[in-house]
């Protein structure tokens, strides 16, 4: 397996087909002028393999599609079907990419993917995608690329702290908790707030949310249920070296 990109080639038609339950084919056309508006997915990967992986989507064709496979109804809503065709691909991609890695033994994993504003100097290659009598225009971008092999002096540092010193911290008992988001506001928007009042946060709803210890991030993930209570899926975890600065501010 060459790129990520021939491994989303030959893994999207499946994929796209079992989640729209219906047979989807890939076709490449010729680049034309763009459509009035477009969707701009963009996935992070993780790993041995990282950058991002964009895909792009006419907005009326993929409304169009979501009613024909029954996704949908008649009316038509931007964020709901962005929402929607964010969480299609991103089980396809996730199927890609460990097919390329089962392929070409370099691990990745995808870590986030959002609607994102389009990108600056990247070349998509131009596709159709057909479901039955629909076809909609889409695109797609591989940035991605091997990660550099990390310099010899920038080891963590929780390799570089004894072993000992280590084991004497493994039994501290943190207070971790989870931030979906923030917002600023005056007081008297504050002093205003009453029951049924929604506060907006600046951060959108596929984006994943913050682990925190201390001060510090020291993970990223998705909100689950586990056992009837809120848990969190991680799919990123901060360097070791951010991390032990979580712990040093509570001390």
């Amino acid at each position: 397996m060459k790129t990520l990109m021939d491994a989303w080639l030959l893994e999207a038609p499946a994929g796209l087909s079992q989640e729209l339950a219906g047979t989807v084919k890939l076709v490449a056309v010729e680049q034309q002028a763009e459509a009035t508006e477009l969707l701009y997915c963009q996935f992070e990967l993780e790993g041995r393999m990282r950058g991002s992986f964009w895909i792009t989507v006419e907005a009326e064709g993929l409304a169009r599609l979501l009613v024909a496979a029954r996704v949908t109804s008649d009316e038509s809503d931007r964020e709901r079907d962005s929402m929607l065709w964010l969480g299609i691909v991103r089980q396809v991609a996730e199927k890609a990419v460990k097919r390329f890695g089962k392929e070409s033994g370099v691990a990745a994993s995808v870590q986030s993917v959002r609607e994102a504003a389009r990108p600056p100097g990247v070349a998509f290659s131009a596709y159709e995608l057909r479901f039955g009598e629909v076809s909609v225009r889409v695109g797609f971008a591989d940035q991605t690329k091997p990660a550099a092999e990390a310099k010899p002096q920038e080891r963590s540092a929780a390799a570089a702290l004894p072993t000992r010193g280590v084991e004497l911290l493994l039994d501290i008992e943190l207070e971790a908790s989870l931030r979906f988001g923030s917002k600023e506001m005056p007081l008297s928007e504050v002093l205003e707030l009453g029951p049924g009042d929604v506060v907006q946060l600046e951060r959108h709803v596929s984006d994943p949310v913050d682990l925190i210890v201390g001060d510090k991030i020291v993970a990223r993930g998705e909100v689950v249920l586990v056992n009837g209570n809120f848990g969190l899926r991680v799919t990123e975890v901060a360097e070791p070296k951010r991390s032990l600065e979580s712990i040093r501010c509570l001390f």
